[in-house]
């Protein structure tokens, strides 16, 4: 283990994340399926048992939704379900329904007529016809509108394709792999999503794990974020303390993957060259990290939470009544409580109300 010292010369152990465990000491199933998605990156139960899932369908040409939280990789899902299927020599088209207005998506997946609009100066392909033969992937399809709905379940239904502004009908045939971070039941509920479409997209359902359950694989992916880009740019990797290890577990992470590279990255620009929970996020330090009087509070009181609060807190209420000569009223003012709950803290914490 090799150290390095903070500002104030305190050593302060570090650690670089660990490598994945060599393959003649993995599961032979557990080695196989990692081998099979190098693409992604983990070893936890919770991503073990979606691997498996998605080699099991790769070869089925059902419709697949992928639900999956923001940043969790639903791409990279759509992408690896491709390249197992049959029709891996064939395009896969991925695109997000989201960042493209309701009649721009509309021109993206079915394509156009010369002439079917202002700005239309040729015939021009849609994603749905490039896909032919290959897979469509379509993130965030839960943000599609009404009329673009039924437009793609006729689609799904009879197999052909019209441009916009042609009368004529063109056969397709691909895959479709449907991707959101929202909840397509209750929008159904909500007369936002129309239930055909998506028991047309629901024939089999892959969930991603987000990333705090699947804590396990945090070292990991920093594993592999700080080599991927260390290569890249022939920098040294940095080293990481245990209290950041602690921090970078202890976290939520709301953006998952996606948050976590970024973090990584961020480190990276900086030219960090050792990792310790100062230079976290701000965010993840607030929620991860103890306050600095935490340590002087349990050295000097102990752990005892009903110690704790009868000595730091009702010493707190006492002080507060003191300076305001006894007056319960003005007491529970400054503490931002009503003065019952006052009585009863006093009560509790055997403090005479005086």
């Amino acid at each position: 283990m090799r150290h390095g010292g903070d500002a104030k010369g305190k050593e302060m152990p570090v650690h670089s994340p660990p490598h994945p465990l060599p393959p003649q000491e993995k599961p032979p199933e557990h080695q196989r399926l990692l081998s099979l998605f190098p693409e992604l990156v983990g070893e936890s139960p919770a991503l073990l048992g979606m691997l498996s899932i998605i080699e099991r369908v790769s070869a089925s040409d059902a419709p697949v939704l992928v639900l999956g939280e923001s940043g969790t990789g639903k791409e990279l899902v759509g992408r690896a379900l491709h390249r197992l299927s049959p029709r891996c020599q064939g395009p896969i088209v991925c695109e997000s329904c989201s960042v493209f207005s309701e009649s721009l998506l509309e021109a993206e997946l079915f394509g156009h007529a010369r002439g079917a609009f202002t700005g239309a100066d040729k015939d021009r392909p849609g994603l749905i016809e490039s896909a032919d033969g290959g897979t469509l992937f379509l993130d965030e399809v839960g943000e599609m509108g009404a009329a673009l709905q039924s437009r793609l379940l006729r689609v799904l239904q009879e197999r052909v394709v019209r441009r916009i502004g042609e009368r004529k009908s063109r056969p397709v045939d691909f895959r479709l792999i449907a991707a959101t971070h929202r909840n397509l039941e209750e929008m159904v509920r909500c007369g936002q999503f129309r239930a055909d479409l998506r028991f047309r997209l629901d024939v089999v359902r892959i969930e991603i794990p987000p990333l705090r359950d699947r804590v396990e694989d945090i070292r990991i992916l920093v594993d592999r974020f700080l080599s991927t880009s260390s290569q890249l740019n022939r920098t040294s990797l940095p080293e990481i303390t245990d209290e950041a290890w602690r921090a970078l577990e202890g976290w939520s992470w709301p953006g998952n993957v996606r948050e976590l590279k970024n973090e990584v990255e961020r480190w990276l620009a900086l030219g960090m060259t050792q990792i310790d929970a100062e230079v976290l996020s701000t965010k993840m330090r607030e929620h991860t990290i103890p306050h600095p009087i935490t340590k002087k509070v349990r050295d000097e009181v102990g752990s005892n939470l009903r110690y704790i609060e009868r000595v730091i807190l009702g010493g707190i209420v006492q002080e507060v009544l003191r300076e305001n000569g006894g007056n319960k009223a003005r007491t529970a003012r400054v503490l931002g409580i009503p003065k019952t709950t006052l009585y009863r803290r006093l009560d509790r914490w055997n403090l005479a109300r005086g």
